[in-house]
């Protein structure tokens, strides 16, 4: 995904993001650049003209089209045009790239100064960039019609990743280019990407899709092809998540053991349209482990930070371990893998910690030595929607939590 960086002259406010959109002072109405074509894929010795427009703030909501973030303006400074490679690409002081002979890609930086109109006022120079890929000696782009954004799927989970295939097509709806990941054939440039609302979803710039949170967003690409310029675009709404983890861990009161968070909401019906955790048994797997904290750290072994290093691995209270158990067991299947760093074999089903500490289903006593969860870590399945609760009968823990699932 393409960046927007501002570039300050004077005290303005320095940013850059993913969707290209950056904010000034109030005192200048120049708030976006776009430097068009978005993304250039040109013969050896081939020519393409670009054009640089301002927009103004006023359309900073997440309906607003990414390559047109506002109302066109007018400022008084002049497009001003580099190469990042100028063995590959050379742009003139007008904004023609040249394709040298050599294959290879290059960023076109376009710039724009709105030069101050009065005394003591901010000068504002805001850029965006088109890379600009040349084909091998000989090759020329295919002629394309039409570019279409496609995927398995129309959802994705909050943490799950889906990627887009782009599609061209000639005149007649014939494919003459398909690019996917990493896969890229034809060798044309790939398109540059926006997310209308990266706050949901973002996407990076082969396409690949990752959520953020629970919502809709509508995924746009934009390419030009030997002079030929086409964009698509792809809505796709996140879920919730299709995994989580709960934690032991000390109430930030310090006092008393909780699950952290208390409630946690996932998706199995997302989990089976992703074929997560895998095709045969799909559904939302939930991690447990005992987890350390920096604002209690004494509560926990090892001790965060200690020097020498703590080697002592026990519970949070330094005492107990902990069991989880859940008044529908029969709902928490079994999960086909341990959780990462966890010596527990998978398989369990029902309430973790039925067992001693050498068993099979040991309650969750380590915290994390190196790995992602302590070696008594385990996971369960949840197929069926439905509102799950669970509780620690560890004595003197009361800690107690919520599943949802959807």
């Amino acid at each position: 995904m393409k960046k927007l960086c501002l570039l300050g002259v004077a005290a303005v406010l320095v940013a850059c993001n993913n969707d290209k959109m950056t904010d000034v002072l109030n005192q200048s109405q120049f708030f976006f650049v776009r430097v068009d074509p978005q993304a250039v894929t040109l013969a050896q010795g081939g020519t393409q003209a670009l054009t640089v427009t301002a927009y103004d703030a006023s359309c900073t909501g997440t309906s607003c089209n990414p390559l047109a973030p506002g109302n066109p303006l007018t400022v008084n400074g002049i497009p001003t045009f580099r190469s990042t490679d100028t063995t590959v690409a050379t742009v003139s002081a007008t904004g023609v790239i040249t394709a040298k002979p050599k294959a290879g890609t290059a960023n076109i930086i376009g710039a724009l100064q709105n030069i101050p109109g009065g005394p003591s006022l901010p000068s504002v120079t805001l850029a965006d960039t088109t890379p600009v890929t040349v084909l091998a000696t000989g090759a020329t782009p295919p002629v394309v019609a039409n570019m279409s954004l496609t995927s398995s799927r129309s959802t994705n989970g909050a943490g799950s990743t889906d990627t887009l295939t782009i599609t061209y097509t000639d005149a007649s709806g014939a494919t003459v280019a398909t690019q996917r990941g990493a896969t890229n054939a034809s060798g044309i440039g790939r398109p540059a990407f926006f997310t209308s609302d990266p706050s949901v979803a973002t996407v990076g710039a082969t396409g690949i899709v990752t959520g953020v949170k629970p919502g809709t967003t509508t995924i746009t690409a934009s390419n030009s092809v030997g002079g030929v310029t086409k964009t698509a675009t792809f809505p796709i709404t996140i879920t919730d998540p299709v995994t989580a983890t709960f934690s032991i861990t000390t109430a930030t009161s310090g006092a008393g053991i909780i699950f952290f968070p208390a409630t946690i909401t996932v998706s199995a019906t997302e989990a089976v349209a992703e074929g997560r955790p895998n095709t045969t048994t799909p559904g939302a797997v939930v991690s447990f482990g005992v987890f350390g904290t920096t604002l209690f750290p004494n509560t926990f072994r090892p001790v965060i930070g200690a020097s020498p290093p703590d080697t002592v691995t026990t519970s949070p209270n330094s005492t107990n371990c902990f069991n989880v158990t859940f008044a529908n067991p029969t709902a928490a299947g079994a999960a086909p893998t341990a959780p990462a760093g966890s010596t527990v074999p998978a398989g369990n089903t029902g309430n973790i910690g039925t067992g001693a500490a050498t068993s099979t289903n040991p309650p969750l006593c380590s915290v994390p030595t190196g790995g992602t969860f302590g070696k008594d870590a385990q996971s369960r399945l949840f197929t069926t929607p439905g509102t799950y609760t669970f509780t620690s009968t560890t004595p003197g823990s009361a800690a107690s939590g919520t599943i949802i699932v959807k």
